[in-house]
């Protein structure tokens, strides 16, 4: 999904055969979170979805799509009709869409300029407006529940922090200040936490703080990786990515971290969880069909149904 973490994710892919294990973590571990869509198959020729988001409304859902080394922004209809191409940006990478929560728009992550930007776009793909303009990598938007702003990553401390600014892009600011790295911020839906993970203990583990960036309190404490997360809409639970188990499943957790059950309990690799808007369904992306696909599920892990046909 990131231009600058592929080439590291080939030599990881490579390293791993030879070594197993996971003796190098701290680089590892953002590369492993986007593996089950990026890194299964390094050849350039198979097509892979990702990165799922629903729209407020519950009837679409928006994801990335990797076709040929190009990856775009789509959207779909809920039941897996309709799907579309929104960025026909055919020279650069799109991902990590997030809807607005009015519904109007969708904030992703572009390399078109040469670095990873935030960029907000009409959900017919018009109107495509850089918001960070910033010489490094920023990256994985989610915007806040009244709209007013959105959650990034950025490298531009030279280390990856969790920011924070207005929808119009003013206002860039700093939340988590920390020497290790931080990323993929999501908002909860009551608007008074952010979700992140960090590697400041030595492993990629799950955290929260409040929308000003204190009270940063870690949730997991798993050996193995853990994050990626997204928020059920009432707020009262994380849903996220863990390593634990040998491979890559979808589990949920209460706010406070207790409570930890794996929903997906699939030998392949299952990830970038996304909560329906009723708070109902997780939409996913899995390989277990051979390539990166999205599916959906019941909130409780069972009815687990493929959506996207990309071969």
């Amino acid at each position: 999904m990131k231009k600058y973490l592929i080439l590291l994710l080939v030599i990881i892919f490579v390293t791993s055969i030879l070594f197993i294990g996971i003796s190098c973590r701290e680089e590892v571990l953002p590369i492993e979170e986007e593996n089950p869509l990026e890194g299964l198959d390094l050849t350039s020729n198979l097509i892979k979805a990702g990165d799922p988001f629903w729209s407020p409304d519950g009837k679409m859902i928006t994801f990335d799509l990797t076709n040929a080394g190009i990856t775009e922004i789509y959207i779909i209809n809920a039941d897996g009709t309709g799907q579309t191409n929104l960025t026909n940006n055919p020279t650069a990478i799109d991902s990590d869409p997030s809807w607005s929560p009015d519904g109007k728009m969708i904030a992703f992550t572009s390399y078109r300029s040469g670095t990873g930007e935030i960029y907000i776009m009409n959900i017919d793909g018009t109107g495509q407006t850089n918001l960070t303009n910033n010489q490094v990598d920023d990256g994985e938007p989610f915007w806040s529940p009244d709209g007013k702003m959105i959650a990034f990553n950025s490298y531009r401390d030279g280390n990856t922090e969790i920011y924070v600014m207005n929808a119009d892009g003013t206002g860039q600011t700093n939340l988590t200040n920390n020497l290790s790295d931080e990323s993929d911020p999501t908002w909860s839906f009551d608007g008074k936490t952010i979700a992140f993970e960090s590697n400041r203990d030595g492993n990629w583990e799950i955290y929260a703080m409040n929308i000003d960036g204190t009270g940063q309190t870690r949730l997991t404490n798993n050996q193995i990786i853990d994050g990626t997360t997204f928020w059920s809409p009432d707020s009262k639970m994380i849903a996220f990515n863990s390593y634990r188990d040998g491979n890559w499943e979808i589990y949920a957790m209460n706010v406070d971290g207790t409570g930890q059950t794996n929903l997906t309990n699939n030998p392949a690799d299952d990830s970038f969880p996304s909560w329906s808007p009723d708070g109902k369904m997780i939409a996913f992306q899995s390989n277990r069909d051979g390539t990166g696909e999205i599916y959906t599920m019941n909130a409780d892990g069972s009815g687990q149904k493929r959506l996207t046909v990309t071969e």
